[in-house]
């Protein structure tokens, strides 16, 4: 990920066009990859998280004001500064829980959690080894929102044994790993329609689809699995028994759309 000049020029294609994207995901698809989140956090959080439902979705998109694009990225040469954000509002939202702070403070820290956790699964926002991202880095971003009410909602599961650790980092290295591999394969498909729009031109057999889509569940994922892991390290509960260590993947059915 270029390290300045792909945060502004989201931020420009952002005003000159409402719709467009800016930081990793599309607003739209941020505000979507939460909501689906939320749903699956444990029942008791995901009832404080829909009862504070502004809240919630207003913090999802305040990271978008952010002036430092290092904020959402984390690059294998160790640019940017995803991670320390990422860990930093974990360990305060499980503070936020113990000392008993209003739960609109927690549920907002809880939006801006998604936000970044979303980021870390977009393979646009790992790596920076294709010198022609900027070519098609907005136009993927546009695609994957135009895609995303046709990608399937599969939940990979938390993992087991996670609240014994004392943070959510093997969950974040594991999505900048996947981003990584997944990389290559978004710029070679832009090159493979001469970098014009995706939209149109990328059908749901395509690799960019599969890459999207395989992002977008992940991300889904990673979001629920660390308000649960938050809601547990703080004292809360979670007596489902089908959330981790199993070896099927769950297609889920999608919320319904409030956008």
């Amino acid at each position: 990920m270029p390290h300045r000049w792909k945060f502004s020029a989201v931020l420009t294609a952002l005003a000159l066009v409402a719709a467009a994207p800016a930081g990793a995901w599309t607003p739209a698809t941020q505000l979507v990859i939460g909501r689906e989140a939320a749903a699956l956090a444990p029942p008791d959080l995901a009832r404080q998280i829909h009862r504070h439902k502004k809240v919630f979705e207003a913090a999802v998109l305040a990271p978008f004001q952010d002036t430092d694009p290092g904020r959402h990225m984390k690059n294998p040469d160790g640019s940017g500064t995803l991670d320390k954000v990422l860990l930093a509002d974990v360990q305060a939202a499980i503070e936020d829980i113990r000392k008993h702070r209003p739960f609109e403070q927690l549920v907002a820290r809880l939006g801006r959690i998604s936000h970044f956790m979303a980021d870390a699964n977009n393979p646009l926002a790992t790596s920076a080894a294709d010198p022609a991202e900027k070519r098609y880095f907005v136009d993927f971003l546009r695609y994957a929102e135009s895609a995303e009410p046709r990608f399937p909602l599969v939940f990979y599961g938390v993992p087991a044994g996670l609240e014994s650790r004392r943070d959510v980092a093997p969950v974040l290295a594991q999505a900048l790993r996947r981003g990584r591999e997944l990389y290559p394969l978004v710029g070679r498909e832009y090159r493979r329609i001469g970098y014009a729009t995706g939209r149109g031109r990328f059908d749901d057999r395509s690799s960019a689809f599969g890459v999207a889509s395989i992002a977008f569940s992940h991300a889904v994922t990673d979001v629920a699995t660390t308000l649960r892991y938050i809601w547990l390290m703080a004292g809360g509960a979670d007596a489902r028994r089908n959330v981790t260590g199993f070896q099927r993947l769950l297609r889920l059915p999608r919320i319904e759309r409030s956008r």
